[in-house]
């Protein structure tokens, strides 16, 4: 997978060290109230925690805390604030609950790099465009990179709770997809997993104008479409399988590649028939 790696310019001035360190609810709280927010230190981590289960950034759901450009004493001040609520934010990717830092009285420790993000990488900042943004009916290269990132550093229970939401809406596809035969079990997780991730992209794209994926469309489909219609989509398919025929131990056999393969591209044709114009 492509990652992105940013250059500093040499010679550029570093600029002051943002701490993400969240310093507790009493002073959270004296830190909003005095930079002009509408809400208290409570009311922020609702909305931080609504924004991580919404698949928002941080950066787009912070400024809303503040009805008018946030009054700072100074820099360091204006750290401090900020510090303290991307301190809740990384918490909360981590798996603490609103409730739990809702009663904090004390600093609490950033939560390790390896329970941010995936494969160690540490924080990621994710440029997803907000839900339901994108014009038209293909899902763009960074809606399908910035999904797949976002869905490695949920919590557990997080991404739990989106698969049973993809269970109860797309129960066609997911019934289609577990009647697939020729598969192991393996290739059957394989295949469910996929399906999954290509919704979230469609549904992260197009919002509500992504629909149920219909049996028939998924049967009637041609997977040979499939690059025409979503060819980020289908780079990333083919990505994912050929990492998951390379694993070492309970890596996707090579004879059932094809088969999943074909069943993800007629599903990602099924869903791109299932989003509505707009």
């Amino acid at each position: 997978m492509g990652r992105e790696r940013r250059k500093g310019k040499k010679g550029a001035r570093k600029p002051p060290e943002l701490a993400r360190i969240y310093e507790g609810i009493e002073i959270l709280d004296a830190l909003l109230f005095e930079a002009g927010a509408e809400v208290d230190g409570q009311g922020a981590i609702a909305r931080l925690a609504a924004a991580v289960a919404e698949r928002r950034p941080a950066a787009e759901v912070i400024p809303t805390l503040f009805p008018r450009e946030p009054k700072f004493a100074g820099s360091e001040y204006a750290l401090r604030v900020y510090g303290n609520l991307f301190g809740v934010w990384d918490l909360l990717l981590a798996g603490r609950s609103p409730e739990e830092l809702s009663r904090a009285r004390a600093p609490t420790a950033a939560p390790a790099e390896e329970e941010l993000a995936p494969e160690g990488g540490g924080p990621m900042e994710h440029r997803l465009p907000a839900r339901g943004s994108i014009p038209g009916d293909v899902v763009p290269f960074e809606v399908v990179e910035g999904t797949w990132q976002m869905l490695q550093s949920l919590p557990e229970r997080e991404l739990g709770r989106r698969q049973d939401r993809y269970d109860n809406l797309q129960s066609q596809l997911t019934e289609w997809a577990g009647n697939v035969e020729g598969l192991s079990e393996t290739g059957r997780e394989t295949l469910d997993y996929l399906c999954f991730e290509l919704v979230q992209m469609f549904d992260q794209a197009f919002g509500e104008r992504f629909g149920e994926v219909r049996f028939a469309e998924l049967e009637g489909a041609d997977p040979k479409e499939a690059d025409r219609l979503q060819p980020y989509a289908v780079d990333y398919l083919q990505e994912t399988l050929d990492e998951a025929e390379e694993e070492e131990e309970g890596g996707l056999p090579p004879d059932e590649r094809s088969i999943v393969e074909e069943a993800c591209r007629r599903a990602i044709v099924a869903m791109t028939r299932a989003v509505r114009p707009g």
